[in-house]
């Protein structure tokens, strides 16, 4: 047999991406998946976007040791008049405990006197639902809780169970068997005479695979024979979808590996411009990746790092891991405990030339945090303030590439945002984007300090009638608005409307009962323009200091009889299958970052928003106008506004 000398060697990229894109052509990166168990799914990767079956929590409970009351009966308590409880008034409550009607807030014991079992004395006044782990704090009903290609972590799967999803669809997992080659291969438990080799790369190569998520076959070794290779590539072909020859791959007078692959398939790469690691083979035989490893076990560790781990993190929809930790600002101010280390779960993104992250949920109850952190500020002992801008060292638990790419979008919460987020991870599975409801105020606040790419606003001026545009000509000297939706926001009410709420007059009756918006939020300025229009005075309706962050949330509270009215848009009621009553048409909008409006990115949501994946008739119907999507309005010269695929 002729010596095959590989003379046009590639370097480990140009080969690497050569050889995706043969694989590519072929049809080997299309998505394959299969239906598992969730409690079975733990590093597998979705196949499509998963939506919450029920709440997390999935009750009202106690969210830490103390006394149940209702916060009314706390009115007036401080600690130099404080107030006495009688038996009626109050409930002893432990951490996890469910609340009980009609108690609606939480004491902690530290702040309680007990004079005995049927009388305590309080020292302050307390809001509604105040230390109450509320309903749906984490996850509300229908909510999206990962995108599709989004790798579940053991936490994940907890959030997914604890959110009543009991099996999922995830990419197929793949097969992969080892063939070691070579007449002087022995088995490392054999005697090793003089010449013989033990066969220890397979054992190396398996654990690798393994670890990333890979089931792997190990062969009996394979002599150094044209036909036995030949045959036995031939036959791991029909079960396996990927498959590894080790050694035999160099140009050794037995090494008959490039010979079988190319009698039986096609030879992509011979030889790589790396040391160790040259004597490679990068082949395919029936559309399958079949790989020549070099025998020496330095050697093939630098292949699979370089070749095999990026080929099938490829199929896998997955961003190779590299950094470990990176220096970034913080968008918010966090004050920590001064007498102990904190741990904080953060989202991190890079914008322009600095990395920025936003601290999660803080709760140790919350799961939701920990499937969405890419990364862990340590707040040590002593430290009480961690200052908005300050830089601090920020562990990883994402790779750099993945932060590099991620979206962070801040500003006022709307579902389509979710919607706009998976659809752009079915375009480029590299994408990311984090969402952090902030309210719009929020938003340009976080834009104008080149903490956001992208703020979602819906702001109404009520001196001119307009929305967005006079607040952005106030806070920003120039800006990038880019319209999208025009939403129907009204009274989101139980099914059935069982009080007859008609109009805003209604939230001033007794036996209403409301809930806010939190301060800054768009909708929270809108509703109060329009009770200061009607003279209503917020301390006359029930409830205006109980406050929710996102539309879910507030109609998932109506839903549950924790309030009987609130203010938000027809998508969100529509969710929760409640009744609507629509009062006005806003405009919510996308405040651009000037430096994010020109990146590829950009244009690539651009792209989808204007899509018929996205512009479809369905929205119309859930309280959507899309009449306007994508016309810019730029800050210089807010009357010369740019045109969209939609005139």
């Amino acid at each position: 047999m002729q010596r095959k000398i590989y003379l046009k060697k590639l370097d480990v990229s140009d080969a690497l991406e050569k050889y995706k894109a043969e694989l590519q052509q072929r049809g080997f990166f299309f998505d394959e998946s299969e239906i598992i168990q969730t409690r079975k799914s733990a590093r597998r990767v979705l196949a499509e976007a998963v939506y919450a079956k029920r709440n997390v929590p999935a009750y009202n409970s106690a969210a830490m040791d103390g006394i149940a009351v209702r916060s009314v009966d706390t009115a007036g308590a401080s600690k130099v008049r404080p107030k006495i409880l009688q038996k009626n008034q109050f409930e002893f409550i432990n951490t996890g405990n469910p609340m009980k009607i009609p108690f609606d807030s939480v004491i902690m014991i530290e702040n309680v006197h007990v004079i005995d079992e049927d009388h305590v004395q309080i020292f302050e006044s307390i809001p509604p639902f105040h230390n109450v782990r509320l309903i749906g704090e984490d996850v509300c009903e229908q909510d999206m809780i990962f995108t599709r290609y989004h790798r579940l972590r053991p936490y994940d799967v907890a959030l997914l169970l604890a959110a009543g999803v009991f099996e999922v669809k995830v990419l197929k997992k793949m097969k992969a068997i080892v063939i070691p080659t070579g007449g002087e291969v022995v088995q490392p438990e054999d005697e090793i005479d003089v010449g013989a080799i033990p066969e220890t790369n397979s054992v190396m190569i398996k654990a690798y695979l393994e670890e990333l998520d890979v089931d792997v076959n190990v062969n009996d070794v394979v002599p150094d024979s044209l036909d036995l290779i030949s045959e036995t590539i031939l036959k791991a072909v029909e079960s396996y979808d990927l498959i590894f020859l080790n050694a035999g791959s160099s140009a050794g007078s037995f090494d008959y590996s490039y010979h079988a692959l190319e009698q039986l398939g096609k030879v992509v790469v011979h030889g790589l411009n790396v040391r160790p690691g040259k004597p490679t083979i990068l082949g395919i035989i029936r559309n399958k990746p079949v790989i020549c490893l070099p025998g020496y076990p330095g050697s093939c560790y630098v292949i699979l790092e370089n070749i095999v781990k990026p080929l099938i993190n490829e199929k896998y929809r997955i961003i190779t891991e590299k950094n470990l930790f990176l220096e970034a600002s913080s968008l918010r101010r966090v004050v920590s405990s001064i007498s102990e280390d904190e741990f904080i779960r953060v989202s991190l993104a890079k914008i322009k030339d600095r990395y920025v992250f936003v601290p999660l949920k803080r709760g140790a109850a919350s799961m939701d945090a920990l499937s969405k952190m890419s990364g862990t500020v340590v707040v040590q002992k002593g430290v009480e303030l961690l200052d908005e801008g300050d830089k601090v060292t920020v562990g990883l638990n994402r790779s750099l590439e993945e932060i590099d790419k991620n979206i962070l979008f801040v500003g006022s919460h709307d579902p389509l945002i979710s919607i706009i987020a998976d659809l752009l991870k079915q375009k480029d599975f590299s994408l990311n984007m984090s969402i952090v409801n902030a309210g719009s105020m929020g938003a340009v606040a976080a834009v104008a300090k080149n903490c956001a790419h992208i703020g979602g606003i819906h702001l109404f001026d009520p001196v001119s009638g307009e929305y967005n545009v006079p607040y952005l000509k106030r806070y920003l000297p120039q800006y990038i608005l880019m319209k999208f939706v025009k939403r129907n926001q009204g009274l989101i009410v139980q099914k059935g409307n069982p009080k007859k709420i008609e109009n805003l007059f209604d939230l001033t009756r007794k036996d209403i009962r409301f809930v806010n918006r939190q301060r800054a939020a768009g909708t929270r300025i809108l509703l109060d323009y329009h009770l200061s229009k009607l003279g209503i005075d917020p301390s006359q309706i029930n409830g205006y200091e109980d406050e929710e962050f996102t539309h879910i949330n507030l109609a998932l509270k109506i839903k549950k009889g924790m309030a009987d009215v609130g203010l938000g848009i027809a998508f969100a009621a529509k969710i929760m299958d409640l009744d609507f009553i629509p009062l006005i048409w806003e405009d919510y909008d996308l405040l651009v970052l000037e430096e994010f409006f020109n990146d590829d990115r950009f244009q690539i949501i651009m792209d989808l928003i204007l899509s018929k994946n996205f512009c479809n008739s369905d929205l119309i119907y859930q309280g959507y106008d899309l009449s306007s999507v994508g016309k810019i309005i730029r800050g210089e010269n807010c009357d010369q506004i740019s045109g969209n695929n939609n005139q």
